[in-house]
């Protein structure tokens, strides 16, 4: 049923070392993981990366003093064998504590090249990585990323090798970034044929991006800007 299945994901995506909220800044996705009851790491090569700002950090030790959410969770609940009769299920709440999360202050996958990193991470060279190998990354139950920019290939790239469940929300293309980026044409009419070309629309990268595997999947999600997800549980 449905409690259980919602006991069964709580179960894994607090499994290891929880989440990886990759190119999350000060730690808001981390925060509503948290109020959910999910152990998540913010990995991000800013200062303030997990420093939530003044009134968000207001409402988020508040919550951590009372250690209960702010707002339960319903979970519907579904009596007997027919799971799609209305008359038998309900709803049921579930309060759990709030779980605080960790932050990581590095690059994700590689030290990104160019004067762009250069200007906007003066000491990027010696921050730490969480690569393919990081004990972070091996041990995670799960990847997201919400406007993730220059990351967004690698977080793509590195969730399938690891085969980690993703859910990412691309936005910026950072073609002239990224111009190895390229998509493949199969000509119809000449199937021996193809061409290339580099990745400059935010189109092109999407689909550049579903092409690193066949299970990722497209949703949009119900808010402003950009708001295509990617995701894929690699099942």
């Amino acid at each position: 049923g449905s409690t259980s299945l919602y006991k069964q994901a709580m179960e894994y995506l607090n499994s290891g070392s929880g989440v990886l909220d990759v190119a999350g800044g000060s730690g808001h996705i981390s925060m509503v993981l948290g109020m959910m009851g999910v152990h998540s790491t913010v990995v991000d090569a800013r200062k303030s990366v997990g420093k939530l700002p003044r009134s968000d950090r207001k409402i988020w030790n508040r919550a951590i003093t009372n250690n209960k959410r702010a707002s339960s969770v319903q979970v519907r609940v579904v009596s007997g064998d027919d799971e799609t009769a209305p008359s038998s299920s309900g709803l049921e709440s579930y309060c759990l504590p709030v779980v605080p999360f960790q932050a990581f202050r590095g690059w994700f996958g590689v030290v990104p090249t160019g004067v762009d990193s250069t200007f906007r991470h003066p000491d990027h060279d010696t921050l730490p990585v969480c690569d393919e190998t990081s004990d972070l990354l091996v041990r995670a139950s799960a990847i997201v990323a919400l406007h993730p920019d220059e990351a967004t290939g690698d977080i793509v790239r590195l969730a399938v090798h690891r085969q980690k469940p993703l859910v990412v929300v691309p936005c910026c293309v950072f073609a002239r970034l990224f111009p190895d980026r390229k998509l493949t044409t199969i000509h119809h009419q000449s199937p021996e044929m193809e061409s290339s070309k580099v990745v400059s629309t935010y189109d092109d990268l999407l689909q550049f991006l579903k092409g690193q595997d066949p299970s990722i999947s497209q949703t949009e999600l119900p808010f402003d800007g950009k708001n295509t997800v990617l995701w894929s549980t690699f099942d």
